[in-house]
């Protein structure tokens, strides 16, 4: 089969494409998984077949290796892992650990034609959570509950993944709260309920590695904007006084309605967390904090055994349930690790852990890449940044990376940034065209 540009692609197998993805992402969250996977399965079909037969004037040779990335270092893991302990490891394969993340692949390229195909989406599927308190969780009444000091979830797995979801969608309201004013100033009717909704639910999930991760994300972004030369030379003194005196006024706000629920929530383990930082790590209780401390060493105990490729995809359950220190209720309890890159470690060894830098840093390095050269919006190097730095800090708390729910988000998120890298393509190769002499 002959490969042709993205140009020679009919209007009407994109039309069909970016339906079956906007039905994907508002069905995905509350829908069963027979109706996600009818709508997902021809968008990843048809995605990949256009991949291949319509994008030759695009760089799609990363990603694809990238997802043949993702199913041979399973694979090989499985292997070996298999030949040294076959009683441990299951007796087949399981390759979509990995690769099942990689169906940002195919989205992206049902966006690539528009930003605003981007952003739609984005909106379909925040659109989706935001209404998770009406579909699947307990309404009006769980967020009274949320209120008055209970941690709530809204039926989203638990309040941890709440917190990833809802932190997420503050981020990229906060970042793009200027392209929304420029848009339509009456935008911001809808944006400030919006981002106040995501700022209670932050609080009232009260999931700590989430807020920390939510500072850590703050603190990159601020980096990313005053080691850039150009918004140095461009601060406008006005938009930072405006902006110092909402954040201020929505600090101040928050912690006069709910900040007893984080200052309880925040010193609840605090003796525990002095504990490990002092490095006595013998005695620690099993508590939130304590019991992630003993996975963790358990963890590090087979790793140890199988540094380069791990155990395969049941390694984390290997770690937990192959030692004889950890109580019983606790191998009943628990299955993961509570954190991704000691996961990836245990399931597939440093080579693994490789692999998950590369692909996450090539996307980092794009989009900025693209937003220096004048391709695409700062604001979408603010997105990028501060959701990569939010995530990276969430996952040293939880295996996001394992769930659905952290799968969801990447391929959203990713299909988006990857969708505006070819759009930033495209728009780049048409400069040069212009540029070149007749």
């Amino acid at each position: 089969m002959i490969r042709l540009d993205h140009t020679q692609q009919g209007s009407r197998l994109a039309i069909i494409g970016f339906t079956f993805t906007c039905l994907y992402a508002l069905t995905k969250i509350h829908s069963p998984d027979t109706l996600s996977n009818a709508v997902g399965l021809p968008m990843v079909l048809l995605g990949f077949f256009a991949i291949y037969r319509y994008g030759k004037d695009l760089s799609v040779k990363i990603p694809i290796l990238l997802l043949f990335a993702s199913v041979v270092i399973p694979l090989i893991s499985w292997y070996f892992a298999h030949l040294a302990h076959p009683k441990w490891v299951d007796p087949y394969p399981r390759l979509d650990r990995l690769s099942r993340i990689f169906l940002f692949l195919p989205i992206a390229w049902w966006l690539k034609d528009s930003p605003k195909r981007v952003f739609l989406l984005w909106s379909l599927a925040s659109l989706a959570v935001l209404a998770s308190p009406w579909i699947g969780g307990g309404g009006w009444n769980e967020i009274i509950r949320g209120w008055h000091g209970a941690r709530i979830d809204f039926h989203l797995r638990n309040a941890g993944h709440t917190s990833l979801f809802f932190g997420f969608i503050l981020i990229g309201l906060i970042c793009f709260v200027s392209r929304l004013y420029h848009w339509t100033k009456y935008s911001l009717i809808l944006w400030t309920p919006c981002v106040l909704f995501c700022l209670f639910t932050m609080i009232a999930a009260q999931t700590r590695a989430a807020w920390l991760a939510l500072i850590a994300s703050i603190a990159a972004s601020l980096c990313y904007f005053f080691l850039s030369r150009k918004n140095r030379s461009k601060v406008n003194k006005k938009k930072v006084v405006m902006l110092s005196a909402i954040i201020f006024l929505v600090a101040a706000v928050t912690y006069k309605t709910m900040g007893g629920v984080v200052e309880h929530r925040s010193t609840t383990e605090s003796s525990v967390i002095e504990q490990v930082l002092s490095g006595n790590l013998k005695d620690i209780p099993y508590t939130s904090v304590g019991i992630r401390i003993h996975l963790w060493e358990a963890a590090l105990t087979k790793i140890k055994e199988r540094p380069l490729l791990g155990w395969s995809n049941r390694g984390q359950s290997i770690a937990i349930d192959k030692n004889n220190w950890m109580p019983e209720y606790i191998k009943l309890d628990f299955g993961h690790l509570h954190n991704s890159y000691l996961s990836i470690l245990t399931d597939y060894g440093f080579i693994g852990l490789v692999f998950y830098f590369l692909w996450f840093g090539w996307i980092l390095k794009s989009v900025l890449k693209a937003v220096s050269k004048g391709f695409l919006n700062r604001d979408i190097g603010y997105f990028t940044l501060t959701s990569l730095a939010f995530w990276s800090i969430a996952n040293l708390f939880e295996s996001y990376l394992f769930f659905w729910t952290g799968v969801f988000c990447l391929q959203v998120i990713f299909g988006g940034l990857l969708a505006l890298i070819w759009h930033a393509q495209i728009l780049e190769n048409k400069d040069n065209e212009a540029k070149q002499p007749s």
